[in-house]
Order: structure tokens, then sequence, then C-alpha cells
């Protein structure tokens, strides 16, 4: 069935009053409710995806911060990708994703297709700027790609954000939830997953169908759901350290 959009004013504590005009919140029948920019709105803004690569600056960060030697994917098999998105007030702007090389046709086909959908995210930047702290961006409700590092509470095993090959998205908005508790802490207030937020990923939402045309496996189904975290593991990589 088709879509049906409604727009109503929004009285949410999680959207500032000056957002209200660039937002609204979207129903239909087969789909959760969503909070969604105003995609006429653009003001001459024009959405692009590029790949920039990894420059020597850049690289010099990663291995300070996110990469290690031992680490499964070498900064090689990287790349910087700029993507346009919404952000919580409803307006556009360019975020930077650092990924491997070999999904950035998969993020900028996502990536171009959520921004014509109006999906909100509240910011996109290299994990590198909170000096390679999974809980700092997290708490940022920073959206962030490659960090090679454990997956969270299995130490020892390689998460693929060590392959630049997942993805954590609005990570305050959609926390994993960990035996019972909230990752990060302050998630706590959007653990019900029905309800609708800026940036939510809900079960059967526009956004998880999207990942899940390319392929990409959604952390909101596991035992432990993770609903920020998005991934497509490559079948050769092996995750548990030598």
């Amino acid at each position: 069935m088709a879509r049906i959009a409604k727009l109503v004013a929004l009285c949410m504590v999680s959207v500032p009053l000056a957002a209200q005009r660039a937002v609204a919140t979207q129903t239909g029948s087969d789909d959760p409710p969503e909070i969604v920019a105003l995609t006429s709105a653009r003001n001459g803004f024009e959405p692009h995806a590029t790949r920039l690569g990894i420059s020597d600056d850049l690289l010099t960060q990663v291995r300070k911060w996110t990469w290690h030697p031992g680490c499964p994917a070498s900064p090689s098999e990287l790349t910087m990708l700029r993507v346009s998105y919404w952000d919580f007030s409803g307006k556009p702007r360019n975020g930077e994703i650092i990924i491997n090389r070999s999904v950035a046709d998969d993020l900028e086909w996502i990536f171009g297709r959520l921004f014509d959908h109006g999906f909100l995210i509240e910011k996109m930047s290299p994990v590198e700027n909170y000096n390679g702290s999974d809980n700092a961006s997290m708490d940022a409700n920073n959206t962030s790609a490659f960090n090679c590092r454990d997956v969270t509470g299995q130490p020892g095993k390689y998460s693929n954000h060590s392959w630049g090959r997942a993805i954590d998205i609005n990570p305050l908005t959609n926390p994993m939830i960990l035996h019972g508790k909230p990752l990060p802490p302050e998630g706590a207030r959007y653990t019900d997953r029905t309800a609708a937020h800026p940036g939510s990923i809900l079960a059967g939402s526009f956004i998880v169908k999207l990942f899940e045309q390319r392929g990409w496996t959604w952390g909101g189904t596991w035992a432990n759901p993770d609903y920020q975290h998005f991934e497509k593991p490559d079948v050769t990589q092996v995750s548990p350290r030598k």
C-alpha cells in the first residue's frame, strides 16, 4: 500500500522549537511512524557523495587513534566518504565517515536515498575527532564507521568496524541494549522502540529496509539488540584476534 504522509505540529522535547517548521511526522499503514526533514527546504543545497581517500594528515590521525599494527584491515583499504544528510534541525549538511572501499558503492546509494527521504542524522564525523573513543562518539550521538576495536562485550574478537564494514547511526537515539543495560547509558530514554524520535531506527522502517536491500544486517534483531548498528561482513574475514 502506498505510504500516506501526514504533517503535524511537533511538541516533542527531543525536537527544538526552532526546528518544528523544518521537520514533520510521517506515518503510513505499512511503516512505523517517523520524524523526517521537509525535503523541499533545500534552499539551493545540492546533495552529493564524494570519496576523498585518506590524506596524509588523516592517516596520521587514523594511526594515532583508531588503527594499530595487527588490525585486520590496512589503512590502504579505507577511504573517507563525504555524504549529505539532514540534521536534527531539518537543515541539509555534509558529513564524513571512514569506511572500507569495498562498501563505498553501497553507502553512496543508501545515503543518497536517505537524504531524499528526509532521514535525520544529528552529526556525522570520523571517530578520530573523538580521540578514537567509541563512548565519546556515542554520547555525542555521532554517526561513524571505521574503528579498529573489539566487539562490545566480547574482548578479543574484532568488531566489523575494524574492517570499516559497519556503521553506527545516531547511537544515542538508537542505543545498544547489552544484557538489559543501554549503551550509551543516556540512551535509556530511547529504549521504547515503538516511539518515533528524530533519527530513530525502528523495526520495519525505511532505513532498515534500505540497508537490507544492499545485503546489510541490522543489529536491532540480535539477542542483545544494537539498534544503531548496520554491518556487511566480508565472508572471508576472520574476527578473532590471532
